[in-house]
């Protein structure tokens, strides 16, 4: 009895890997870039930092900060332009993105925590600081 439940179990694990093997993987790019000034504008749902209330949407830090701003959904797009010393980076329209921004101080905007303005789902972010990290993923 534990034999054939044995055999079955091996059948089944060998027909999965099977099936895995036809699944599409997600290529993902993740671009570092260090001690630079970063630019974000666009329209997105999700804008993460710790301990940080925006109630009029308008963050100004005195201490520096990280943030995470991402785009994964329908409608959700996402510009950046990334000025290092000697080079540039710009990602225009990109509606999967990923930025982490590690170490940040500057103008923060997200008309998602805005009690000023009732607009329509994704909300419209700005952004503008100086960075010690800045991270840029696109999937």
């Amino acid at each position: 009895m534990k034999r054939n439940l044995f055999k079955k179990f091996i059948v089944i694990g060998i027909i999965i890997v099977f099936f895995l093997t036809f699944i599409p993987t997600v290529n993902s790019e993740t671009n570092y870039h260090y001690n630079s000034i970063v630019i974000i504008f666009g329209k997105c749902n999700e804008v993460n930092a710790l301990s940080l209330w925006w109630k009029i949407g308008l963050y100004i830090p005195v201490i520096k900060r990280s943030f995470i701003i991402s785009a994964n959904e329908g409608g959700e797009t996402l510009n950046a332009i990334v000025l290092k010393p000697n080079s540039k980076s710009i990602y225009i329209d990109n509606e999967n993105i990923s930025i982490e921004i590690i170490r940040a101080r500057g103008i923060f905007y997200w008309f998602g925590n805005s009690i000023l303005f009732n607009l329509s789902a994704p909300q419209p972010v700005f952004l503008i600081c100086k960075a010690k990290s800045i991270y840029v993923t696109t999937y």
